[in-house]
């Protein structure tokens, strides 16, 4: 992922398309037979079209190129320029405006959100995104989980403040809030594994804990800096560039 360079780290009013089971409905315009498939299970449909995709070299190429050209169609007849797009994403785009052709392609390319406010990381690899129904995407942030998806809803609310007092008030207080968290289910990344958890401690870096021992870890034995620094931190330099410009 690379957000456009040219626009800026924080932009409002944002539009996000894509084609709806882009690689299924591929398949049945192609006319192969789907019968296998589960439509209505996005996991699973997915995981069988990438099985049937790694079994036939011609068949993937055959989906991503196509795929590809029908973005290209859409890009060509809305007039879409590079500074109008915000991210070209496989099978969608992000743009600062909408487009008026949505059909006409082999495939529609459907309006799926509206963001209110979209805050690019500072190295323009991840975003964080409010939508006008008011749901935050997370997209790019490795390892993320449910916990910490609160802190990026009160960081695309801040963004929304005109105030820039208290915008910088409203990030010191969200620094506080993780660096002086006594839960520890805050700092416990969920793995695989049923009821194991990542935990990064100070003195013995990331460990493997199951539910119960995380219930007796100190909040003050882990290492909540690594946590602002990697989950938090490229948001809050984000916001803290474009406002003191």
């Amino acid at each position: 992922m690379k957000i456009n360079e040219n626009l800026g780290l924080v932009l409002r009013n944002i539009y996000v398309y894509d084609i709806e089971a882009c690689h299924y409905n591929l398949l049945v315009k192609f006319g192969y037979d789907v019968s296998n498939l589960n439509k209505d299970n996005k996991i699973e449909r997915n995981t069988q079209i990438g099985k049937m995709m790694r079994e036939s070299s011609d068949l993937s190429k055959k989906l991503r190129d196509t795929t590809n050209l029908i973005i290209d169609t859409y890009i060509n007849e809305n007039q879409i320029v590079e500074n109008d797009i915000i991210l070209r994403q496989y099978d969608g785009l992000i743009l600062t405006k909408p487009l008026h052709t949505i059909n006409g392609a082999l495939l529609p390319l459907d309006l799926r959100k509206l963001f209110q406010i979209f805050i690019s990381s500072i190295n323009r690899k991840m975003y964080i995104a409010f939508t006008n129904t008011e749901k935050t995407t997370v997209k790019g942030v490795p390892n993320r989980y449910e916990k910490m998806n609160q802190y990026y809803t009160k960081l695309c609310k801040i963004a929304l403040l005109s105030s820039k007092p208290g915008i910088f008030k409203s990030l010191q207080e969200i620094k506080n809030e993780i660096l002086e968290s006594k839960d520890p289910y805050l700092f416990a990344i969920p793995t695989e594994k049923n009821n194991k958890y990542v935990v990064f401690l100070k003195e013995y870096g990331e460990v493997e804990v199951s539910s119960s021992t995380l219930g007796i870890i100190e909040t003050d034995d882990i290492d909540k800096i690594r946590y602002f620094q990697k989950y938090i931190l490229p948001f809050t330099k984000t916001l803290t560039f474009e406002f003191v410009r």
